[in-house]
């Protein structure tokens, strides 16, 4: 099967980007599986495969698409395509054999007035629950992207947009001053005089691989719906279990023997004192039996069978 997927950005990116981040391991998985896959997009693309064709627009995605001009991106997909997969959600319903992959809130957000189309799939059950539907396809990556440890610093980490107040890191910086550990900050830059704190700016490559791999564990306090929230998964399978709240995704991803869900401050802090008991081998494990990038490209590939045969999903 010919296989176009379209997104903005570079895939990867080399620093924030989870939607390319999602697109470059679903290329990875498709091509694995044997499909011969294109993408489109506006960056660069680093991925290099015999079965793979890349397509650069010269014009924003993004910016077409706000200025209902999709037609300006949707001429670069090649004349024997099967499937295009879409990582934007367009104005206007595709006239050919489409799946989009819903990345947003949706929703979840008071002020959300776009259309969800039907050959839509979200991001996890909850995901496609608030937003008044059922099929959905868990994010996967690919392990080998990431390194593993189980030799631990005694900081933990907090790796999320700081500027998004929804994200919590007010939380995460409490739980450290209260219970006097270091908490490395990933995510942005912010003014703190207290010991326990460091910031560390965005990160990327190396240093995100490290920060992920050496951490005693991942503190995600987020209060909104979460999609999936990639960030969790990343963590695991570097061996550092999770600390999250309830909100969205969290109960799907996070079980007892990878990490804690918390609905309060107490609960958070309990969490900090248990974390010990989570095994590394566990974390990693998780990931590879549940939230792998070939898994997700064979669920994504069923997908892609039924609306090549109906037209829908």
């Amino acid at each position: 099967m010919k296989i176009v997927l379209i997104s903005n950005g570079d895939i990867p990116p080399d620093k924030y980007g989870g939607t390319q981040r999602v697109v470059w391991w679903l290329a990875k998985g498709l091509l694995e599986i044997k499909q011969n896959v294109v993408i489109i997009n506006d960056g660069n693309c680093r991925l290099n495969h015999d079965n793979l064709e890349v397509i650069k627009t010269d014009k924003k995605i993004n910016k077409l698409r706000k200025k209902n001009k999709e037609q300006e991106i949707y001429k670069y997909i090649p004349d024997d395509t099967d499937i295009v997969h879409l990582h934007f959600n367009p104005k206007k319903e595709p006239d050919f054999p489409y799946l989009i992959t819903f990345h947003w809130l949706g929703k979840a957000e008071a002020d959300f007035n776009e259309t969800i189309y039907p050959n839509t799939i979200f991001a996890s059950k909850r995901h496609a629950e608030v937003n008044g539907r059922e099929d959905f396809v868990y994010h996967g990556l690919d392990p080998d992207d990431f390194k593993f440890s189980i030799n631990k610093k005694s900081n933990f980490l907090f790796m999320s947009k700081v500027s998004y107040t929804p994200k919590n890191v007010k939380l995460a910086k409490k739980l450290a001053k209260d219970m006097k550990f270091k908490l490395d900050i990933a995510g942005g830059w912010w003014f703190s005089f207290s010991k326990y704190i460091k910031y560390h700016g965005m990160v990327g490559g190396r240093k995100k691989k490290n920060l992920l791999a050496k951490s005693k564990a991942m503190i995600f306090p987020t209060q909104i719906e979460e999609p999936f929230g990639l960030v969790t998964i990343e963590s695991l399978v570097s061996g550092t279990p999770v600390i999250a709240s309830e909100y969205g995704a969290m109960n799907e991803i996070i079980t007892p023997e990878v990490g804690f869900t918390c609905s309060n401050y107490n609960e958070y802090k309990n969490a900090i004192k248990n974390i010990d008991d989570i095994d590394s081998i566990n974390c990693r494990k998780r990931v590879k039996d549940k939230f792998n990038n070939i898994e997700m490209a064979k669920n994504y590939f069923d997908y892609y069978k039924k609306v090549v045969k109906t037209g829908s999903i």
